[in-house]
C-alpha cells in the first residue's frame, strides 16, 4: 500500500490582480505545518417523509465552501517569505535603499489584494489551489533557544479540486537567513530597555467571509471590527517599573530589533500602554513579568511598523 506523506510539504504564492481570481505562483516557502484546505459543509433537506417508511433523510444539499486555516512557518530575514507576508497583513510598503533595503511596512486604510495559493501536500500527487486569500492574523514569536516562527490565520474565497501543481521555486539555503533567538535585541518601553524570555507581536485584522446567494463560496473577506496590535512579552523581574506603567496608563512606542547585520528585523509599536500586568510567584526563584501591550494611532503612526533590512530589492521577493 502506498501512504502519503507530509515530506515535501510546502506552499507557493502568487499576488491575484482581481481578487478570488487564481494566478500563477511565483514565490514559495518551506513550512513547518499546514491546516489549510477547502472544507465543505453539506445539510439535510428536512422533508417529513423519510426514505421509505424510515424517518432517515433522502437529500441533501451544500450549504458552505470554508477556505479557511493556519499555516506555521519559520520567519526569515530573506528567503522565507515573510515580507510578502508582513504587506498582505499590513498594507503599506515603501523602500529606501540599494542593497541592503529596507522594507518599512506599516498599517494601510485597506489591505492589498488577496493571495492565490497553492499548498503541494507532501507525497499525495494531489495539491489545494486556493484563490482570494487574505490574512486574518499573523503571529510573531520567538522564545529563548529557537527560531522566530510566523504563524498565519488565513481566510479564502474558493478552492479547486485537487490536482497536481507545479510549486514555485524555493529560495536557495544558501539565501535563506532564519531570524535566530540570539539576534534579539533588548525590548524598549518608555526609556528602558528590558532582556526578554520571549515575544509575541500579533497583527489580527478582524476579517471574516462574506456570504453570497449563487454561491457556497465566499466573497472577498470583509473587515468586521477594528485591528488589535498586540505585543506580549515575558522577562525576569528585576524592577516594579512595568506594574508603575501599567497603573499609570503610561503610553510610549514599544521596540525590538533583531540583528543579523547586514540584514535586521525592527518591529515598532506606536504609543503603546500595557493592558495586561502579571507577575505571579509559585517558588523562590526569579520572579517572571508577562506584560502585554496594545499599540494604538495617532496622527502620525498608525499602530506598528515593521521593518525588514535584507539585500532583496523587493519585499516580495523576501
Amino acid at each position: 500500500m502506498a501512504y502519503n506523506f507530509g515530506l515535501g510539504t510546502r506552499l507557493s504564492f502568487g499576488e491575484e490582480s482581481t481578487a478570488g481570481t487564481p494566478v500563477s505562483t511565483t514565490i514559495g516557502a518551506r513550512i513547518r505545518s499546514v491546516d489549510f484546505q477547502e472544507k465543505r459543509q453539506y445539510e439535510d433537506v428536512p422533508w417529513l417523509v423519510g426514505s421509505g417508511s424510515t424517518r432517515n433523510a433522502n437529500a441533501e444539499i451544500l450549504t458552505n465552501t470554508d477556505v479557511a486555516g493556519t499555516v506555521e512557518l519559520d520567519a526569515c530575514y530573506a528567503g522565507g517569505c515573510l515580507g510578502l507576508l508582513l504587506k498582505h497583513a499590513l498594507g503599506s510598503v515603501s523602500t529606501t535603499g540599494s542593497g541592503p533595503y529596507a522594507h518599512a511596512v506599516s498599517l494601510a486604510a485597506a489591505l492589498p489584494n488577496p493571495l492565490t495559493i497553492a499548498v503541494e501536500r507532501g507525497t499525495s500527487g494531489a495539491d489545494d489551489v486556493l484563490a482570494g486569500c487574505m490574512i486574518n492574523r499573523l503571529t510573531l514569536s520567538c522564545a529563548k533557544g529557537e527560531t522566530m516562527r510566523a504563524r498565519v490565520d488565513f481566510i479564502g474565497m474558493s478552492a479547486a479540486a485537487r490536482t497536481t501543481s507545479t510549486p514555485s521555486a524555493l529560495t536557495s539555503l544558501a539565501s535563506t537567513y532564519l531570524i535566530k533567538h540570539t539576534h534579539a535585541g533588548v525590548l524598549a518601553f518608555n526609556s528602558v530597555n528590558y532582556t526578554l524570555k520571549s515575544i509575541e507581536i500579533v497583527i489580527d485584522n478582524k476579517l471574516a467571509r462574506v456570504d453570497q446567494l449563487g454561491s457556497a463560496n465566499s466573497d472577498q473577506p470583509a473587515i468586521t471590527g477594528h485591528q488589535e496590535i498586540t505585543i506580549r512579552a515575558t522577562l525576569s523581574g528585576t524592577s516594579n517599573t512595568l506594574q508603575a506603567a501599567h497603573r499609570a496608563q503610561t503610553s510610549s512606542d514599544v521596540s525590538i530589533t533583531f540583528s543579523d547585520s547586514p540584514r535586521s528585523l525592527a518591529i515598532v509599536g506606536h504609543n503603546a500602554t500595557i493592558r495586561e500586568y502579571a507577575d505571579p510567584i509559585s517558588g523562590v526563584g526569579i520572579v517572571e513579568q508577562t506584560v502585554t501591550f496594545r499599540c494604538l494611532g495617532d496622527d502620525t503612526d498608525n499602530g506598528i511598523l515593521a521593518t525588514l533590512t535584507n539585500a532583496d530589492s523587493s519585499v516580495v521577493a523576501s
